[in-house]
């Protein structure tokens, strides 16, 4: 049973001697969360106003409550922040207790403590969707979320590679901020900022959508579409007064007028060329028109420039930044997506495994075709062999003919001769092997790919030479395919 404590202080200066009450509740730290009432007692106030700026939540309807408990530790904005942290593995949560400028919260991200994977509480009620928790509203926070939301992240925080706990750039930031929160960074409207969009995230939208654009070109993420946005071609925002405007001059200063149609004379002209007092003239004929419908009928309508006086049936859109007053035409201003991103399982994978996932990877444009689950269990084999100089060797096939077979068969027939050669080649290698050496087998997208452990790169080409002359002795089309040993100095 763990305790926490109720602060209830009415709205009087610190220096000033009215009492106020103190309420302690015990609160177990359950699935099944309840709340007990032990005791009520009145305390005289403290003098000191850093500490009541510390223990006390921002006041509701007068009072001033904080359910944090003791059972978790705490990273408090902005009083821990210039002191010595003791690691993201001793806290729990940070807990924003003042509201923060902008330059305050990219302090915080930037800040190479790990504080992008702890859970925020917000509870001054000013960060919205981007806290993961609203405290800020006590007659509202339910205590059960609260304990499910920092455990869900301690839970997730200890399934991530320690290369995610102090990452320098963003982009390793922002995939360990979606994994450890479970959930996909998420925009929402909102109008004050830069690009219209806030995300469920610390980081500042313009960051997110750079970062996470290379990352869905690099498959770490996925995307949703959310919206649409318009980018200024002077300073990248998207805060516009969009508006309809003169083909001529661009000005916006337009007025629309009804066209008149004359029956007698024929003649069609803007309203205003008509007007003469009370009384509609016919510029042509000179005649009056008195009735509509008879004399004269409204067929549509003009707009008229009132700055530079041209009269137009359509007219342009205008785009005028509210940021740099940068006018850009419409045809020409630029245009981004706005995404939901989630992990991929590239991503997931990448998370787990470290740097070194996709270190192999980029090594060679084989290596970058590589399955996921091979990946995996390549990283761990590399580990056994500088540790242990644990041997074991990586078979590749490529199939020359793919292009051919494709012409003249067509490319179903080839993905079936290349399915038939790659399971007998497996099949034969391992009867050539005797079941000795434990081998993984798996398909990229041009290449296939058999990683054996415990064998020498010699030795897997000597049984591969005669495994692949098995397997290809079977085929009804000849997919030519070309077998490449890598070993483990090759991959590292």
């Amino acid at each position: 049973m763990a305790k926490t404590r109720l602060y209830s202080q009415s709205r009087y200066p610190a220096h000033k001697t009215k009492p106020y009450l103190l309420i302690s509740y015990g609160l177990a730290l359950q699935p099944s969360w309840s709340i007990v009432l032990l005791k009520a007692e009145f305390y005289p106030p403290t003098v000191s106003t850093k500490y009541n700026r510390r223990q006390f939540a921002p006041s509701v309807g007068g009072f001033a409550i904080s359910f944090l408990t003791d059972a978790y530790n705490y990273y408090r904005w902005p009083s821990d922040f210039n002191t010595v942290h003791p690691g993201i593995e001793k806290c729990d949560a940070l807990v924003v207790e003042e509201p923060m400028t902008p330059q305050c919260i990219e302090k915080l991200w930037n800040s190479q403590i790990g504080l992008h994977l702890l859970p925020v509480i917000d509870l001054t009620g000013t960060l919205g969707v981007r806290a993961d928790l609203d405290a800020s509203n006590t007659l509202k926070a339910d205590p059960t979320e609260y304990g499910k939301l920092i455990d869900s992240f301690n839970f997730r925080r200890s399934q991530l590679h320690p290369d995610f706990y102090n990452p320098q750039n963003d982009d390793d930031k922002i995939l360990a901020r979606i994994f450890v929160s479970g959930i996909s960074l998420t925009p929402s409207y909102q109008p004050d900022s830069r690009t219209t969009v806030c995300f469920n995230t610390l980081l500042d939208s313009e960051t997110v959508l750079h970062e996470c654009e290379k990352m869905m070109t690099a498959e770490l993420l996925a995307g949703s579409f959310f919206d649409r946005r318009h980018i200024c071609n002077g300073c990248s925002a998207s805060q516009f007064n969009v508006r309809e405007e003169c083909p001529e001059c661009r000005s916006p200063n337009l007025r629309e007028s009804f066209y008149l149609h004359h029956f007698k004379c024929a003649y069609l002209g803007p309203e205003d060329d008509f007007r003469q007092g009370e009384y509609l003239i016919c510029p042509k004929c000179r005649m009056e028109m008195s009735h509509f419908g008879s004399d004269y009928d409204k067929p549509g309508t003009i707009l008229i420039c009132n700055s530079c006086g041209k009269t137009s049936s359509e007219t342009e859109v205008g785009f005028l930044c509210l940021n740099c007053d940068t006018h850009i035409d419409g045809d020409s201003i630029k245009t981004g997506d706005i995404f939901k991103y989630s992990l991929t399982e590239k991503a997931v994978h990448y998370l787990h495994a470290g740097h070194a996932f996709l270190e192999l990877t980029q090594q060679s444009p084989i290596f970058a075709s590589l399955p996921f689950e091979l990946i995996v269990v390549l990283n761990k084999e590399l580990k056994d062999w500088k540790n242990n100089e644990s041997e074991f060797s990586l078979l590749c096939i490529k199939y020359e003919n793919e292009y051919l077979i494709e012409q003249e068969h067509g490319n179903r027939q080839f993905f079936h001769s290349r399915n038939q050669f790659f399971q007998s080649l497996s099949h034969s290698l391992k009867k050539v092997m005797k079941g000795e050496y434990p081998v993984t087998a798996a398909k990229g997208r041009m290449e296939d790919f058999i990683l054996v452990s415990h064998i020498s790169q010699k030795d897997l080409y000597k049984f591969s030479e005669e495994a692949g002359q098995r397997a290809a002795s079977s085929l009804r089309l000849d997919v030519e395919p070309i077998l490449q040993v890598y070993g483990p100095e090759d991959l590292s």
